[in-house]
């Protein structure tokens, strides 16, 4: 049974889509490593298929945390992480932070999964380090936490389900350097960073600026940091733009690209082109209509699901890929009507809730 919790609203416009990922049956190729987080280990190709409901012995008790619900990308995440809740008869709830500057609550939250019991935590950290007193504790009690959407500096962390955000950054240069390669006319690009706390974005930009130096057609004219909302977003993209008016792209996280559909637009610059470092509704109808050039996917939903999947295979003793990489691909307008959709985003229409009972 499914019960509302806060309600969340967004507008974005959509394209339909068959909900393929919904249910239980549902599998995807992703690389994992063994031994688990050991940097020394090949990552090895595997086809990702969730333990089947009817190997599912009890009713565990998941907590999830998010930095927040506020945009789609944690929609997609919170839809991954219910549904897969619902296809194994589990019970879970949403917690939602309220923004990436809010540590102190996310402990709080934390804290609060555990004092009443949770079997597992399931978590997008706001912050790299700042939970790993937190995550102790929770794994000296026997609470296992599968981490998901970025990385945690903790040795207490039971599982992960992620794409290296570095390659969320290197396959949007790669795109670039293949536009404009070594020794043709040189473009300007300013890059969105997101928040400058969390790993996730911090790897993402590293691989944007990095994988572009030494291509003497590409700049990085500046990197910006700032809060991952649109209405954030907009005021620091038409200050850049009065700063840096002869760019030819704008790249980085998905509330910028959005913002910057609309800055673009009212100031009539068709000829700067956007690229966005992960995939949200919004900046898919945007590439769908030609406003957006590019868009990297990181498999959002399906992220979700691995980590609510592993730490059900951990809690009941079974067999499970604790280090599991689940990777990006850049959409465009040449495969934008053929990639899978239900991997990345909740279905059109898909109303969020936050508690699975």
């Amino acid at each position: 049974m499914k019960s509302l919790g806060m309600a969340v609203a967004f507008a974005a416009a959509t394209v339909a889509s068959a909900p393929a990922f919904a249910g239980e049956d549902w599998s995807m190729p992703v690389k994992v490593r063994n031994p688990a987080f050991d940097a020394d280990a090949a990552w090895v190709d595997k086809n990702y298929t969730p333990l089947p409901a009817s190997e599912v012995t009890t009713k565990w008790d998941i907590c999830v945390l998010f930095p927040h619900t506020k945009d789609p990308y944690y929609i997609a995440m919170t839809y991954g992480a219910v549904t897969e809740a619902e296809s194994k008869g589990l019970s879970m709830t949403v917690n939602a932070a309220g923004g990436y500057t809010e540590l102190p609550t996310q402990i709080s939250q934390m804290e609060d999964c555990v004092t009443r019991g949770a079997d597992g935590l399931m978590m997008v950290a706001i912050s790299a380090t700042g939970l790993n007193r937190t995550i102790a504790a929770a794994a000296k009690k026997g609470i296992p936490l599968s981490i998901t959407g970025g990385e945690v500096d903790s040795p207490d962390v039971a599982a992960r389900a992620l794409g290296n955000w570095f390659d969320s950054g290197r396959i949007a240069a790669e795109y670039l350097n293949e536009l404009h390669p070594a020794g043709s006319e040189p473009v300007k690009v300013l890059w969105m960073a997101g928040p400058e706390g969390p790993n996730w974005s911090v790897d993402s930009t590293d691989g944007f600026v990095k994988t572009v130096e030494g291509n003497d057609a590409i700049e990085v004219v500046k990197v910006i940091w700032g809060e991952p909302g649109k209405a954030a977003q907009i005021p620091l993209i038409e200050d850049a733009l009065q700063v840096y008016p002869d760019i030819s792209y704008i790249g980085g996280v998905a509330p910028a690209i959005e913002g910057g559909i609309q800055v673009l637009k009212e100031k009539g610059r068709q000829d700067i082109k956007l690229i966005a470092s992960y995939m949200t509704p919004e900046t898919e109808a945007a590439l769908r209509e030609g406003d957006v050039l590019g868009v990297v996917t990181d498999y959002t939903a399906a992220q979700a699901r691995i980590a609510i999947d592993q730490l059900v295979r951990k809690l009941e003793g079974k067999e499970v890929d604790l280090d599991v990489d689940t990777g990006f691909a850049m959409i465009d307008a040449g495969n934008v009507e053929t990639y899978d959709r239900s991997l990345a985003l909740a279905p059109e229409g898909w109303e969020p809730y936050f508690h699975v009972d």
